[in-house]
């Protein structure tokens, strides 16, 4: 009787079912290159390349997006009549910015994005999404993706780039991993590459709430020498050949550092592990950029260049807002009149039962708040004047890194929206 049970448990161990196969897997990256193209009016998506890159750096616990943050939003989904949401990932984007300029209104553009999630085991569904003017999800675009299919490139792009960890020695997927490239650093100046980078570590580390984490965040250092120093300057007439393209006056505004060549950025920050990357140009002209799950810039040799660097990582790693309202900018219409922004630190909304902040607001303090009342001095409250306008947007702080420039801590609710952010990269 023993050898037939025996027997029988054999047979009914050969004739189960094999484990089912899980549909992502972390020992790889998918990086998918798109071009975003269209203008004001409208919009399109096309896969430009598919590359392989090494292990999946970041959180395997948030897979899916659930901040509701970003213009736009890619969703990887399993295929068939029943599909299954895998992974999703909101974003900003250079074209999201410029079709707002005046430029969009005349002609159309095409600008390089890229979407990274861990290795799917069989084809999926990539399903780009856009807000709409009243800040509704759109879908744009979708496509197939078969990681097995010969279209996908293998080979390393920049690989082999002398890679440095300045800080952190902590497991990445539990980590909150920050890249630091740098641009207009010719061979000869990578120690003072070195140097900047190590400084500006020190600074990000030593602002609130990184310092409270300080000990779960890695910070990566690439080295990419360009061969010439600098950066461009249209309105001067100084083009450099740089190995990340950064150029001022971007969308013709003299301050904006930013680059399009988005393909150079991601081969070059590839080469480590990373959730956040720093783009950091050897100049000493004023100006930066931060763009909300894109990248942050700022220069090594400013008098200001400390509190650009950790005010554009406002935008780029927490998606906060600009909350002053005096400055020219390029956009026209970058908040629409009486639709809610997603960003957390402003709000078009005057009811203290639907601020985004209203918890943190104490009960005695006047909603909406003027600068001049002595109540809400040093207070979480609503003040009018925010992202770019005098009127119909409020911020929650009179003064804020955010706001105005200077030594200034993040305000309250800044700093919990990216307290919040850091967070979700350690589980």
């Amino acid at each position: 009787m023993r050898g037939r049970s025996l027997l029988a448990l054999i047979l009914l161990a050969w004739s189960a079912p094999a484990p089912a196969q899980p549909p992502l897997r972390f020992d790889e990256t998918l990086r998918v290159d798109l071009h975003h193209v269209g203008d004001h009016r409208g919009e399109k998506f096309m896969v430009d390349v598919l590359r392989v890159e090494g292990p999946w750096p970041s959180s395997r616990a948030h897979l899916v997006d659930d901040t509701g943050f970003g213009s736009t939003l890619a969703e990887v989904s399993t295929t068939g009549p029943r599909p299954r949401l895998l992974f999703s990932h909101g974003y900003c984007s250079l074209f999201g910015e410029w079709r707002t300029t005046g430029e969009a209104k005349k002609r159309e553009r095409v600008f390089s994005e890229t979407v990274r999630l861990p290795m799917p085991t069989s084809p999926v569904r990539l399903t780009m999404k856009s807000r709409d003017r009243k800040g509704r999800w759109v879908k744009v675009f979708e496509t197939a993706i078969d990681p097995a299919s010969t279209e996908v490139r293998r080979e390393r792009r920049r690989g082999g780039l002398v890679v440095r960890r300045l800080h952190g020695a902590g497991p990445p997927p539990t980590s909150l991993d920050i890249v630091v490239l740098g641009d207009g650093y010719q061979g000869w100046q990578m120690d003072k590459f070195r140097q900047d980078a190590a400084r500006f570590a020190e600074v990000i580390l030593g602002t609130e709430p990184f310092r409270r984490h300080a000990d779960r965040i890695n910070v990566w250092a690439v080295e990419s020498p360009s061969r010439e120093s600098g950066v461009d300057e249209p309105r001067k007439g100084i083009f450099r050949d740089t190995a990340l393209s950064m150029t001022f006056d971007t969308f013709g505004s003299p301050r904006y550092l930013m680059t399009t060549d988005n393909r150079a950025v991601r081969d070059v920050a590839a080469n480590a592990p990373y959730d956040a990357i720093y783009i950091m140009s050897n100049t000493s002209r004023y100006g930066g950029g931060g763009i909300y799950n894109l990248y942050a810039s700022y220069v090594s040799d400013n008098a200001y260049d400390e509190y650009v660097y950790v005010h554009e990582f406002g935008h780029s790693f927490a998606g906060l807002a600009d909350e002053y309202y005096t400055s020219k900018v390029a956009y026209s219409e970058m908040y629409p009149r009486g639709v809610e922004p997603w960003e957390p630190n402003i709000t078009a909304e005057k009811r203290r039962a639907r601020l985004k902040w209203r918890e943190m607001i104490d009960k005695d303090t006047p909603v909406p708040c003027t600068e001049d009342n002595p109540r809400c001095l040093g207070k979480v409250a609503l003040f009018e004047g925010a992202g770019y306008s005098a009127r119909g947007l409020f911020r929650p702080f009179i003064d804020c890194k955010m706001f105005n420039k200077g030594h200034k801590p993040f305000c309250p609710v800044c700093m919990r929206a990216v307290s919040d952010m850091i967070e979700r990269y350690l589980k």
